[in-house]
């Protein structure tokens, strides 16, 4: 049997949720039945509104095959750690997930279509226990029948471009299904950041991958867009401490996480009501220990960092990196905030692959759930070529001139852990390669933020090539065998490799879709 689960709350997200909810599942639930799929839907219906009629009971009346689990406001207040933040996705997912009958599971969003070439793969089964299936995301207006949606003129842009993205990157949490052993072993979705949703779709991917589970595209699904989600949001709101869906975070610390045995909320007791269709939970057992507390929000001030403040130390960092690896240098650490800890972890763990070698005195603490990388606390003996880097209360100081580049200096670098992980692998592997002239493909914001972090002096920057522009692609191509050209978008990276292929160039680097499975695999000590 196939469980299909959903989240959602009482409150009219995006203006129109109980509309679309009802929409999209029973869609599904009708292509579904015309298949021959034997399913239920499942609900997990987070800290609903005490002041308005809960969604479970209307929709386990109206839905086919339909239970829903609730898990009642006071779970809530004990468990978040963000007051702007009345609904926490994927605990709700997990929680049906723990509850859920099925042999295979899709974990979908109450607002997704599915398409009929997709139910018609899940009609067909064969599934991998060692695969996690995916969905490629259209974007279309709710207002449209089934047949304009189908229409790619009436598609909307999305985070999502022509073709399918990264493995961890897009939606993820719009589609994914695994057999039933497959979310025993990965323990569900990140249940100990506790402060925001973002992307731990992203994480759960990364850290699957981490665990040598495969992540394959069967297909495609429709998301009716609305107000207030992620992408119709100003950027300039989406990191403010009054956004709903939480802060951005380094989602890559510790890979691979995992979350504590009773995941899902599967040892708090249960009610059952509704001809046993809902389940509520029972909040008198549930609370958060002291340790755990104390715990969870230091990681948080670890793993976040303020929009209002640059992230200078890893900048430093990552040209500290490449030019140690340029110069066949080591790299020696004394250290004393855990957030440039988190940094030159993420970092340690590419340069490793590529032979630098770092020393730090830092130890981890205990994090419950992640995996950390101890760091080498020293060498057996200093060498005269050593680097050695001293952290005060002013930053990172470095006993050698010319760590940051001059031509493309470090200009206030906006905190992204993800994206200056990937800019060192791909600087890294350009030396390595003795690659000395570099275009960037791309002119949007993500060239803008990436060109904040800075390019080694080694590498000439030649400018940007936009797609429609014939002559900035006739520069580039006018350049020498040594040249490569540098996927800038974590959006449309899929659909620039094609139009590179497309023109025949043989010198590309794509920063999200190279991005190794076993990055945080190598020199690991736990």
């Amino acid at each position: 049997m196939l469980s299909v689960i959903i989240a959602g709350r009482n409150d009219d997200y995006g203006k129109d949720f109980r509309a679309r909810l009802f929409r999209a599942a029973l869609h599904n639930c009708r292509l579904m039945q015309a298949a021959g799929i034997d399913f239920e839907y499942i609900l997990a219906e987070w800290n609903p509104l005490q002041d308005r009629p809960a969604l479970s009971e209307e929709f386990v009346d109206r839905v086919p095959n339909a239970r829903a689990v609730l898990i009642p406001p006071e779970v809530h207040e004990r468990y978040t750690l963000n007051p702007e933040m009345p609904f926490h996705e994927m605990p709700a997912k997990n929680a049906a997930l723990r509850r859920a009958l099925g042999d295979v599971f899709i974990v979908t969003n109450a607002d997704i279509m599915f398409s009929e070439q997709l139910v018609s793969r899940i009609a067909a089964g064969g599934w991998s226990n060692k695969t996690l299936y995916r969905a490629h995301r259209i974007d279309v207006k709710p207002e449209l029948d089934w047949d304009e949606i189908q229409d790619p003129a009436n598609q909307l842009p999305s985070g999502e471009g022509r073709f399918d993205p990264p493995y961890y990157m897009g939606a993820g949490g719009d589609f994914c299904l695994a057999v039933r052993a497959v979310w025993e072993t990965l323990g569900g979705f990140n249940e100990r950041i506790r402060f925001s949703t973002r992307a731990k779709d992203w994480q759960f991917f990364l850290s699957a991958a981490a665990q040598d589970v495969r992540i394959e595209f069967i297909g495609a699904v429709y998301h009716l867009d609305h107000e207030g989600g992620f992408r119709n949001t100003p950027e300039k709101e989406r990191n403010s401490a009054a956004a709903h869906f939480g802060k951005w975070w380094d989602i890559e610390f510790g890979l691979p996480f995992s979350n504590p045995p009773w995941w899902g909320f599967s040892d708090l007791r249960e009610r059952q009501f509704k001809n046993r269709r809902i389940t509520a939970l029972e909040h008198d057992d549930y609370f958060i220990g002291e340790e755990e507390e104390h715990c969870d929000r230091g990681l948080m001030e670890w793993i976040t960092r303020p929009r209002d403040r640059a992230d200078d130390s890893a900048a430093f960092l990552l040209h500290a990196i490449c030019a140690a690896h340029r110069e066949k240098r080591r790299l020696i650490f004394h250290l004393t905030d855990p957030r440039t800890a988190v940094s030159l972890a993420g970092f340690e763990a590419i340069a490793a692959r590529f032979g630098v070698e770092i020393y730090c005195n830092w130890k981890w603490p205990r994090v419950p759930g992640f995996t950390l990388r101890s760091f080498e606390s020293k060498p057996r003996a200093l060498r005269k070529t050593d680097w050695i880097v001293d952290e005060t209360e002013t930053g990172l100081t470095i006993h050698k001139a010319g760590i940051l580049p001059h031509a493309v200096p470090v200009a206030s670098p906006e905190f992204n852990p993800v994206l200056a992980r990937r800019l060192l692998y791909a600087f890294l592997r350009m030396q390595d390669a003795g690659i000395s002239q570099m275009a960037i493909y791309g002119a949007g914001s993500h060239t803008r933020e990436l060109l904040q972090w800075g390019i080694p002096d080694n590498i000439e920057y030649t400018g940007t090539v936009e797609t429609d522009d014939a002559a900035s692609w006739r520069r580039f191509t006018a350049l020498d065998d040594e040249a490569c050209i540098l996927l800038s978008s974590a959006s449309f990276e899929s659909d620039m490799l094609q139009s590179c292929r497309d023109r025949n160039i043989r010198n590309v680097l794509a920063l999200y879709a190279d991005w190794p499975h076993d990055a945080w695999q190598v020199g690991v000590t736990v």
